[in-house]
């Protein structure tokens, strides 16, 4: 059965089942945790060469990964597969090539959704009080039945870790829930910002930053705490 989804979501699938952030996923198969932002975001492809040890790594079926067709675990006798390294890789790249033709064509779709002025920083947009500064193009396929999208600038280095660089742009659901792991943008006593969701299996709530430098913020039983979205992706302007 083939699953609805990207290349890019599968592999975000993958490392999140390994319970690694992109920064150390990207340590173990040769990428910057910058570049594995960007491929989970489905900017670019994974050569042949990392798509082998990523598979041998963490033991999933290449087949699945390139095409979601099948599981995600590698079962024994694919493991076993005969054949040298070289003949596999060339299959691979031959795959990958296949893979990221339809992701093009897929892309050529776009929709369109507003740019507000205020950053993250600054507070949630309000459409009825804030500015809209541009509307920008987006992927089609980002949507996947999504509602209520909107896009906003980033202030600060605190997600630097995952790929997330001031001055970037986040696409974002309006969501007032997330699950663990997401990266979400929140209000906590009055200040607006973006970080990963943290849910403890006890309940306690914390958010991440992806980067050594800052400090997480704990969501004690008093804290006024809203969740305002979910991050969809990261544009950047070079």
């Amino acid at each position: 059965m083939k699953e609805t989804s990207s290349f890019g979501q599968r592999l975000r699938k993958v490392r999140r089942h390994a319970g690694l952030n992109q920064r150390d996923f990207g340590r173990k198969i040769g990428l910057s945790g910058n570049r594995v932002s960007e491929i989970e975001h489905d900017k670019g492809e994974l050569k042949a060469g990392a798509l082998y040890f990523l598979c041998s790594e963490f033991g999933i079926d290449s087949r699945w990964l390139m095409t979601g067709s099948g599981n995600m675990p590698q079962n024994g006798a694919q493991h076993a597969e005969n054949g040298s390294l070289e003949s596999r890789l060339l299959r691979l790249e031959s795959e990958i090539g296949k893979i990221m033709q339809t992701d093009l064509q897929q892309k050529n779709s776009t929709a369109t959704v507003p740019l507000y002025l205020e950053a993250v920083a600054a507070g949630y947009p309000d459409p009825v009080s804030s500015e809209i500064e541009e509307h920008i193009d987006i992927p089609a396929s980002w949507i996947q039945g999504k509602k209520q999208l909107f896009a906003l600038k980033v202030n600060g280095e605190s997600m630097t870790g995952i790929g997330i660089m001031p001055g970037d742009t986040l696409v974002v659901e309006a969501k007032q829930t997330a699950k663990d792991r997401q990266v979400v943008i929140a209000s906590i006593n009055g200040e607006m910002t973006v970080k990963t969701l943290s849910i403890e299996k006890g309940g306690a709530v914390t958010l991440l930053p992806e980067n050594p430098a800052y400090r997480p913020v704990p969501v004690t039983a008093d804290s006024d705490f809203r969740i305002h979205g979910v991050v969809v992706a990261a544009l950047r302007s070079y």
